[in-house]
């Protein structure tokens, strides 16, 4: 679970919206010198579609599964994961491409929930 949860973080800046299911640009978090996505600007919607897509990607790199079940788990994941965060926690994960603090214990809950 830690490992997934590890990697959905950093998917989550790496995962472009039209590459689901497809291996991310080699690039870095948003935020970092070499990163070349910019995920200040996005939408709640954008960016809750960017966290469903990097949640669908790890699914099918750890465990073979059928991919309508991982979207539906990974839609639950997202969607729960949006309404938890604040609109603090939402403008940081935009800024830096992680969860905050005080967001990480949001996250672990919808992954539990979600069966994630």
């Amino acid at each position: 679970m830690k490992a997934l949860f590890g990697a959905l973080v950093l998917c989550v800046a790496l995962t472009d919206l039209s590459q689901a299911g497809s291996r991310p640009p080699a690039t870095g978090l948003s935020g970092s010198p070499r990163s070349g996505l910019d995920m200040r600007n996005l939408t709640d919607e954008q960016l809750r579609r960017r966290i469903q897509d990097a949640c669908i990607f790890q699914l099918s790199e750890v465990e073979e599964t059928i991919k309508t079940n991982a979207v539906n788990r990974c839609g639950c994941y997202a969607g729960n994961l949006m309404k938890a965060m604040t609109k603090d926690e939402a403008d940081d994960l935009r800024a830096n491409g992680t969860y905050s603090k005080t967001a990480r214990p949001k996250v672990e809950s919808a992954l539990k929930v979600c069966k994630v």
